[in-house]
């Protein structure tokens, strides 16, 4: 593991920090180059990162904390520390797309358009983050006798699921398949409301084999919140395909309002 990646005149520079950053970069730049297929300023889409990264780490931390207030009440200088991990993504997923649809309306873009352009990369970046993670040790798996088991610190001697890389992998293929989507016949938003549901699959699965504290009928907090979310994600794809297929492929909700 090597939480810190490296060390510029003093300043240290975090493994988990600087796979944020560059996920955020390698997202930014990709969806500027894509907007141009559809006519959107480029221009726009530097407010809409910031914004959207910003809303997202605080909307992931908070998330977070909230899930676990016992302990930050008993250590409260912890909140602001980000070097060691603790965001929750589901709650970075929706203050992003919160701010996003709010950019959107204010610039009188398409919000579900965008939302389609943006999608794939989201799994990019999540992708990049889950390497920040195994450096970092974070988010680390359950011991585990298999070959390609290993420990997660030099504080930790016992073989562990490297779940980071299981979700880097699944995050990576889930790219891959948005990617080949892009020219999609649905409705508008159709590929965001993917990414959400196949994210929560993902996730759910990885829990299985990722440490942390198991609830009722042996599953994490992590499984119920993506069983919920995959479900009412599942629910709308199905309703929208129904209301775009009987409207003859007009599409749903298409105001850049």
């Amino acid at each position: 593991m090597r939480p810190e990646l490296f060390n510029i005149f003093g300043v240290s520079v975090y493994s988990y920090g600087f796979a944020l950053a560059v996920a955020f970069a390698v997202a930014t730049l990709a969806v500027t180059r894509e907007v141009r297929r559809y006519s959107i300023d480029p221009g726009y889409v530097l407010d809409l990162g910031i914004l959207a990264c910003v809303s997202s780490v605080v909307g992931s931390r908070l998330v977070f904390v909230l899930l676990n207030a016992s302990w930050y009440m008993n250590a409260p200088e912890q909140i602001l520390r980000l070097t060691d991990g603790g965001l929750s993504f589901h709650g970075g997923l929706a203050a992003g797309i919160l701010s996003g649809i709010v950019y959107c309306r204010i610039r009188g873009i398409d919000r579900w358009q965008m939302a389609d352009i943006v999608a794939p990369y989201v799994a990019l970046g999540y992708a990049i983050v889950r390497i920040g993670c195994f450096l970092r040790g974070c988010c680390y798996g359950v011991p585990s006798g298999l070959p390609w088991a290993f420990p997660v610190s030099e504080f930790d001697d016992i073989p562990r699921h490297p779940t980071q890389l299981y979700s880097f992998a699944l995050s990576l293929l889930l790219f891959l398949y948005l990617l080949s989507r892009r020219n999609h016949t649905g409705f508008k938003g159709m590929l965001m409301f993917q990414y959400v549901a196949l994210y929560s699959i993902m996730r759910f699965l990885v829990e299985f084999v990722r440490d942390g504290e198991r609830l009722a009928l042996g599953l994490t907090l992590a499984q119920f919140v993506s069983l919920g979310v995959g479900a009412v994600t599942f629910i709308l794809i199905a309703v929208l395909s129904r209301r775009f297929r009987e409207v003859g492929g007009a599409q749903i909700g298409s105001r850049a309002s």
